[in-house]
């Protein structure tokens, strides 16, 4: 009998595939929240049971709503109305996850101070997640941007472990259904996406002992399986809840643990280290299979390596020793997925250096228009050095300490840069 080749025996028996989550959109009303967490509840009990009977895990369900302009309607924005709504929501929805989107920036004109709200909603709830919109084709408001810096500073302090900033992040160029949070916000008709978590089954099938590109054509064969699996779930999901499927984000999600880190299946794709010049070229390779090699299936969100330090072992072991840094990130982040994320520092990083980081992810964003988040967490540590998160979505490691020789101090930060503004047709006749 002819032995099988490993790409052959490999898939007779991949990994499973998981649903990092499922997650609904909905245009909530004001006044009555539990409405909304209502329908979720239902809607998430026929998931779960779709989910089942397909053999597909899923982590977690999540709820998105509108984000908060439309929200209110009008209405003038109060934090402790906010802190109130998101409470409701919260205690109405139980163990699903909630995010609650806003304030969003796309104007000269939009006040900052809005993201007062932020720590107001936060520092009520223990699990609502809350975002802001910083830049965008419009633009990039550098005045919010920079509040939103502060707001990050104010996030640290709100409870020992410092990790409310986990719920928080500064975005740029996200759009509506993206269902990792906390980027995810909601705008139409209810809908739902998926995120795939693929971390698992990269590092199967780039540990085999196959060519370079064989092991991206096996990895490929089992993401159309997953993906097709999903669609199907999803398209039933969609027929017997009238509620509108808007796609899949495929992005390489990690966990925390050695199976599932995203950079561990990264390196092994051609023994590239993270840190390493040449893990970019992999990194890249396996972000534009995801967009281009599954482009006949709906996509939303990123479709990308998410890079996410505190919820990678691997990589962050990596940022611990000194492997990588907050430069490696933004230079991986280029033709990746997520940005800056999950990144811990150390506590005394001040507002204008965690601007300046933000600042950065959202010129990449603008100038590749691609979405992208900053999400920061600043940390004091324990007597072994290490952060002292307490999640299981997170590791501990040490934080990065900024080297203060790479900033420069602050220059017209409050101006809106508007690069459409150069173009042909804006210039005086």
């Amino acid at each position: 009998m002819k032995p099988m080749t490993a790409q052959e025996e490999f898939g007779m028996r991949p990994p499973s595939p998981v649903v990092r989550t499922v997650t609904l959109g909905l245009n909530l009303d004001p006044d009555q929240p539990e409405r909304g967490a209502e329908a979720a509840r239902r809607f998430f009990g026929k998931a779960g049971n779709l989910l089942a009977e397909s053999g597909l895990r899923a982590r977690c369900f999540r709820l998105a709503g509108q984000p908060l302009d439309r929200l209110l309607q009008g209405r003038r924005i109060r934090a402790n109305a906010a802190a109130e709504f998101a409470v409701r929501m919260e205690n109405a929805l139980g163990d699903i996850w909630f995010c609650m989107p806003g304030p969003f920036f796309v104007d000269a004109a939009d006040d900052p101070e809005l993201l007062a709200l932020v720590p107001a909603v936060i520092g009520a709830t223990r699990h609502v997640f809350m975002n802001t919109l910083v830049s965008s084709a419009a633009g990039m408001h550098r005045g919010a941007l920079r509040r939103a810096a502060a707001v990050v500073r104010e996030l640290a302090m709100l409870d020992q472990q410092h990790q409310a900033n986990f719920r928080f992040a500064v975005m740029s160029n996200v759009q509506a259904s993206t269902p990792f949070f906390p980027a995810s916000w909601h705008q139409g008709e209810a809908g739902f996406s998926i995120a795939l978590e693929l971390s698992e089954l990269a590092n199967a099938a780039f540990s085999q002992p196959l060519p370079f590109d064989e092991k991206l054509a096996v990895f490929r064969n089992q993401v159309r399986r997953a993906a097709q699996e999903a669609a199907d779930c999803a398209e039933a999901l969609a027929a017997e809840t009238g509620v509108g499927f808007r796609g899949i984000d495929f992005s390489l999600a990690p966990y925390p643990g050695e199976d599932t880190s995203a950079v561990s299946a990264i390196e092994a794709l051609a023994g590239s280290p993270v840190g390493s010049f040449q893990f970019l070229f992999s990194l890249y390779a396996v972000n534009n299979l995801l967009k281009q090699g599954l482009a006949d299936f709906p996509q939303v969100g990123y479709n990308g390596t998410m890079l996410s330090v505190l919820e990678d072992s691997h990589l962050a072991r990596a940022v611990g020793n000194g492997s990588v840094d907050v430069k490696d990130l933004l230079l991986y982040s280029t033709v990746c997925g997520c940005g800056l994320d999950m990144v811990p520092l150390a506590l005394d990083a001040g507002v204008g250096q965690i601007a300046a980081l933000i600042e950065a992810i959202c010129t990449e964003a603008i100038k590749w228009n691609k979405p992208l988040i900053t999400r920061l967490l600043p940390s004091s540590v324990g007597a072994n050095g290490e952060t002292n998160f307490n999640h299981p979505f997170i590791v501990n490691t040490r934080p990065i300490a900024l080297n203060r020789n790479a900033f420069a101090p602050a220059n017209d930060s409050e101006a809106f840069f508007d690069p459409r503004r150069w173009a042909p047709t804006a210039l005086p006749a």
